[in-house]
């Protein structure tokens, strides 16, 4: 009879759910990301140099690439190499750009410049008119060259002038190492956010069945959570392709890759201890508890473990979180929409796997 009753009732959300409107609107916004993230192209970067290693007192001829650059259309290409641990800027010799795209760099420093190190990293950076300041960190590796003369010739540091360009395109930020996997901030991320917004979603429907003992509750909790599972296979598929590029492996040895997946599962063993119960109340009652403790465990893999170690993720493990380097005006038009239009698709998942349920429940108790 209880059953019954848990199907005419109706949950506070599911007059939302039967609602069209917000529906039109997830898939007007996910149109929008997805087809205008990607086409909007990324703007001016320095994709390459060869030889990435030199021996100094020597002069030599660097080939440097950019992507969507202007090297030879500017008229103005400037270049400097920089110590990476230093301040000083040294201007290269001579710059001859070959096309918009690529560039030849001679440059030459000798051993008394390397401090008495036995090598050392140099920044390149490039500027133009058109392109502004393009800079690729640790692009060279300097290793000192058989000449110990400390007469040598010292390169003087020089004062770069300096000019940004003011591009009228509206393209995204070219940003070393992920290139154009940079679109994937639209897929990857949101899915963790929908993710997140779902088991919260139905943490707070566990505490209400554990209050009113309605097995309408429990439907959408339970619902919720196969829904979160969705968003987190998701999640956890785009970044083994994201880290694939980037760091070389799709599943690194990370604590921030370990602890999503701990999460994942531990949701998952909330559905098994459902289909081990068959008991309608008793798998409510149980399931709640366990829901309330499954978070707690959740948020302490997912965001506090990773900050507290070594971590190649963003955001953890002292590194900066991606935001502050990588998500400019352009990329935030289609980030923040993103995050929106992934977590109303979520939730219209969520209104089906409910409805779903409810009819279920109905049928099982006529």
């Amino acid at each position: 009879m209880e059953l019954l009753h848990a199907t005419n009732r109706q949950p506070p959300m599911i007059n939302l759910f039967k609602q069209q409107w917000w529906k039109y609107v997830a898939a007007i916004i996910l149109l929008y990301v997805l087809i205008g993230g990607m086409l909007v192209p990324l703007g001016p970067g320095l994709r390459s140099i060869a030889p990435v290693n030199f021996t100094t007192d020597s002069t030599v001829d660097f080939v440097v690439t950019g992507y969507n650059t202007h090297f030879q259309d500017a008229g103005d290409l400037q270049v400097w190499f920089k110590p990476a641990t230093g301040v000083d800027f040294y201007a290269a010799d001579s710059i001859i750009p070959i096309i918009n795209s690529t560039a030849r760099v001679i440059f030459h420093v000798p051993t008394a410049d390397l401090g008495g190190e036995p090598n050392k990293n140099f920044d390149l950076v490039l500027n133009d008119r058109l392109d502004g300041t393009l800079v690729m960190t640790f692009a060279t590796v300097a290793k000192a060259g058989s000449h110990t003369d400390s007469t040598a010739a010292r390169l003087k540091p020089v004062t770069p002038e300096i000019v940004n360009a003011h591009s009228k395109q509206f393209v995204f930020p070219f940003r070393e190492i992920l290139f154009q996997s940079i679109r994937n901030t639209f897929f990857h991320v949101p899915m963790w956010f929908t993710m997140m917004f779902l088991v919260i979603f139905s943490l707070v429907y566990s505490i209400r069945y554990l209050r009113t003992g309605d097995l309408a509750d429990d439907v959408m909790a339970s619902q919720a959570i196969s829904a979160a599972l969705l968003f987190g296979a998701l999640g956890l598929s785009t970044g083994m392709m994201w880290a694939t590029y980037t760091w070389g492996s799709p599943w690194p040895n990370d604590p921030k890759l370990h602890g999503a997946a701990v999460g994942v599962i531990i949701y998952l063993a909330y559905i098994v201890l459902r289909g081990s119960l068959t008991d309608e109340i008793q798998r409510a009652r149980i399931s709640a508890v366990y829901n309330i403790f499954a978070i707690v465990i959740f948020m302490l893999f997912i965001f506090i473990i990773p900050r507290l170690t070594a971590s190649l993720h963003p955001g953890n493990g002292g590194n900066p979180a991606f935001s502050k380097y990588d998500l400019d005006s352009h990329l935030r038009l289609f980030f923040y929409p993103a995050v929106i239009g992934w977590t109303m698709l979520g939730f219209w998942i969520l209104s089906v796997l409910v409805r779903i349920r409810l009819l279920q429940l109905k049928k099982s108790s006529q």
